[in-house]
Order: structure tokens, then C-alpha cells, then sequence
């Protein structure tokens, strides 16, 4: 799976900012038995102007929306973005 990153300052879903989490924040979650469900939208890359997908998270009843990000101990802390479709979301 190809990953490329987002380098826009603001993260938004129909207007309004998105929070962000991990994939370890995401692995925190299910230990700790965090009900949650996920899903993928279509974003313009602002490096190349194609259309990719990125990963949404949403834990149950908490009302906010969450973007996957790179973790930025170990990297970039930037918005993942995927030319494809996981097979698992298709």
C-alpha cells in the first residue's frame, strides 16, 4: 500500500477540524476495549493535486472525528494519505 502525506495546516471534514490519532492511539483504543469504527474519505493532495484516501476514526458516542496520522516521535506527524483503497475497505 502506497502512503503519501498531507502537508495542509488545517484538517477539516465539511468545515469542521478533525481531531488526530496514531496508529498506536488506535492500538491504545482497542486494549483499553474503546468501542470504535472507521472509514475513508477522498482528499485532494495538496503536493500533487490527485485525489486520495484518508482514514477517519470515530469512537463510539464521543462525537468527534479523528484523522490518522503519522506518529511524530518517529516521523513526520503528518496526515497519511493512500492512493488505494485498503482491500479491507473495499
Amino acid at each position: 500500500m502506497s502512503e503519501v502525506f498531507n502537508v495542509g495546516e488545517t484538517i477539516l471534514l465539511e468545515g469542521e477540524p478533525l481531531s488526530l490519532v496514531t496508529r498506536a492511539g488506535v492500538e491504545a483504543w482497542i486494549e483499553r476495549g474503546i468501542k470504535h469504527s472507521y472509514g475513508y474519505d477522498q482528499v485532494r493532495d495538496p503536493l500533487d493535486g490527485k485525489m486520495k484516501y484518508r482514514c477517519l476514526y470515530e469512537k463510539d458516542r464521543a462525537g468527534m472525528l479523528f484523522v490518522l496520522i503519522n506518529d511524530p516521535a518517529s516521523g513526520d506527524g503528518r496526515v497519511i494519505l493512500l492512493v488505494s483503497l485498503p482491500a479491507s475497505a473495499q
